[in-house]
């Protein structure tokens, strides 16, 4: 198949090499692969959903009507849901269904023994963008991780050659899509769009972490009657996906990592406290949880993420430096930045108070209740009784307590306070993968509220700001990239 470039992709994807881009070549351009992962949620009866659901995919020309394409569409999908996350790949075969213009993925949905009845809407769009450029002069394989950026059409002059690269290297870009839908219990769900994750990624979580999906999301204060918020204006952040700890890091699998590391060359200000195993520790300080993390991550035979010099070569295990240099792309654990975890704490929402909603009460989180202050606060008053917390300091609660938020995390209102990589600072930046201000100033964000803590502090927009050697109700969970 032959393609004028300049009249067919939207958007150009850029492949950065040793050598430069020749312009003013004619040449045959092939079309990429039709193949692509799709990842969504759905929920039943305002929960996510968990158990086996069938998926009939159709490829459409419009977004409301239009005409069915006729061609190979995939055969009925079975696939598990775990809360509420699914993945389906799906391949429409014939490149020919993708001349440059847009098509849009239609889902049909059967649960258990019901008939295809309930159509997702509305459909998803799927953007025509599946090529790359290629660097002249180049021969032999070219890494997918030379593959990056975009270049729009307008910069294009004249004609280059094409290849086609492997699926891995190519995401859509679609994003956004809300997708609703009924069937015997109410179904509902968030698509993340074509993230093009592979299928064993997102099916297969490292144990006890969940997938938090890549995807845009408003970051900070969205309620207007919150004007106590004054430090988290409204920035529009994306983030790559990445997987978290589906609990904070608990007093028992503190230590499992503490002990080991203290006979590693490690050294910790502070030992760590907790209520019970199963309860989350705390009185730890952010240089502890920095550098239990990179211990974690040897532990488990991982790279770690965080040094003391500039080269990567020094790994932080010791005191309580200034600066610190982390490496984003080793395997390892490390600390959620601030938009990973308010992105993670909202659960698929956007612009609510808290990770469910907009109110609060005792059933649903840890925290000190007080509901003469704060209208949103169902309380009841006092110290939460629920899992056994009662008046007792610390008044936390085993991990788990609580009903999960729409990506399987538990607790991320109350409990205990959450340490974030980020220096604090009464303004942040959004755009791609923001990883905080470039510091250092005197202070690290803290998220989350904790037991002790009035119902304000659980608000998925509110801040904190520490010294880092701060060590009280404070405790962490870790993150690890893809």
């Amino acid at each position: 198949m032959k393609l004028n470039i300049t009249a067919s992709a939207a958007r150009l994807r850029r492949l950065l090499s040793a050598g430069a881009l020749v312009l003013g070549l004619t040449a045959t351009a092939t079309a990429q692969g039709t193949g692509f992962t799709y990842q969504g949620r759905l929920d039943s009866g305002g929960v996510p959903y968990s158990g086996t659901a069938h998926f009939r995919p159709t490829l459409w020309d419009d977004l409301d009507s239009g005409t069915q394409l006729a061609i190979n569409s995939p055969p009925e999908l079975e696939v598990a849901v775990t809360n509420g996350l699914f993945v389906l790949l799906l391949d429409f075969g014939a490149n020919s269904q993708f001349p440059g213009a847009d098509r849009w993925l239609q889902l049909k949905l059967r649960i258990g023994n019901e008939q295809f009845t309930t159509v997702l809407t509305p459909r998803q769009k799927i953007t025509a963008t599946p090529y790359a450029i290629t660097a002249g002069g180049v021969s032999g394989s070219v890494a997918a991780s030379q593959v990056m950026g975009f270049l729009p059409v307008s910069q294009v002059s004249g004609t280059m050659p094409l290849e086609q690269l492997p699926a891995s290297v190519v995401t859509n870009g679609a994003s956004g899509v809300n997708i609703t839908g009924t069937f015997t219990g109410n179904v509902s769900g968030n698509g993340a769009g074509l993230t093009n994750l592979p299928a064993s990624t997102v099916a297969t979580p490292p144990p006890g972490m969940v997938l938090i999906p890549t995807g845009s999301f408003t970051m900070g204060n969205s309620i207007a009657a919150d004007t106590d918020i004054t430090d988290a204006a409204t920035v529009a952040a994306t983030v790559s996906a990445f997987y978290m700890d589906v609990n904070l890091v608990t007093l028992s699998q503190w230590q499992s990592v503490y002990y080991w590391a203290t006979n590693h060359g490690y050294g910790f200000v502070n030992v760590g406290a907790g209520k019970a195993a199963n309860h989350p520790v705390q009185t730890v300080s952010w240089y502890d949880c920095v550098k239990w993390c990179n211990a974690r991550s040897q532990q488990a035979g991982r790279t770690p993420v965080y040094y003391t010099d500039a080269g990567l070569t020094a790994v932080y295990t010791n005191g309580e430096p200034t600066t610190l240099y982390p490496n984003w792309v080793a395997s390892g654990y490390r600390l959620p930045t601030e938009a990973e975890w308010e992105k993670a704490a909202r659960g698929g929402l956007n612009g609510q108070r808290f990770p469910w909603g907009n109110v609060i009460n005792q059933n649903l989180a840890n925290y000190y209740g007080n509901t003469d202050s704060y209208a949103y606060d169902l309380g009841p008053n006092g110290y939460n009784a629920i899992g056994s917390v009662g008046g007792t300091s610390p008044a936390t609660s085993p991990v788990g307590s609580f009903a999960a938020n729409g990506y399987g995390l538990n607790d991320m209102a109350g409990n205990v306070l959450e340490w974030c990589w980020d220096w604090y600072e009464t303004t942040y930046d959004g755009g791609s993968d923001p990883h905080g201000p470039a510091g250092p100033s005197s202070l690290r964000v803290l998220r989350g509220g904790d037991w002790g803590y009035y119902a304000y502090s659980a608000r998925c927009a509110f801040r904190n700001g520490y010294v880092p050697s701060y060590a009280y109700n404070d405790g962490f969970r870790c993150v690890r990239g893809l």
